[in-house]
This record gives structure tokens, C-alpha cells and sequence, in this order.
């Protein structure tokens, strides 16, 4: 499975994509800038900077999509 987190710097976020790679799926991931400890953290995890759905949704699409709590209602990444 793929999945794909939406703040992957921040704490809880890089910690569930840690442990979904861990659990053996495939794990990508979005946010702006992300800096240490959390960009070492996520080493081996493919990151893009910003949240804009062309950046992540595809081709392949990701087959789960987990919003962090920097993200809020109105963007289109929620939508």
C-alpha cells in the first residue's frame, strides 16, 4: 500500500510515516521545509515540498491519504 502524509515534518506525522514504513508500505510524504531532526528522520522516504494535490496525487495515486494538522479546512488538498 502506499500512503502518503500531508506534514510529514512535523513530529507526529514523520512518527506515523515511520511506522507505516516499518509495517512494509510505501510511504511518501509532503510539507514546506522541512529541517532537523525530523529531515533526518525521514530519510529514505520520498518528501516534495508543498501540499498542492499535483504534487502528490499521481500517477500513482497514493492508496491512503493521511492530513496532518497544519493543513486545515479550504485547501485543496483536503478538499
Amino acid at each position: 500500500m502506499h500512503v502518503h502524509l500531508l506534514g510529514t515534518g512535523g513530529t507526529f506525522i514523520c512518527g506515523l510515516a515511520l511506522l507505516a514504513r516499518q509495517l512494509g508500505h510505501r510511504v511518501s510524504g509532503s510539507d514546506h521545509n522541512v529541517y532537523p531532526p525530523m529531515s533526518g528522520q525521514l530519510q529514505g522516504i520520498q518528501t516534495c515540498d508543498g501540499y498542492a494535490p499535483d504534487r502528490w496525487a499521481g500517477p500513482p495515486a497514493p492508496d491512503q491519504l493521511i492530513v496532518g494538522n497544519v493543513l486545515s479546512r479550504g485547501n485543496p488538498s483536503v478538499e
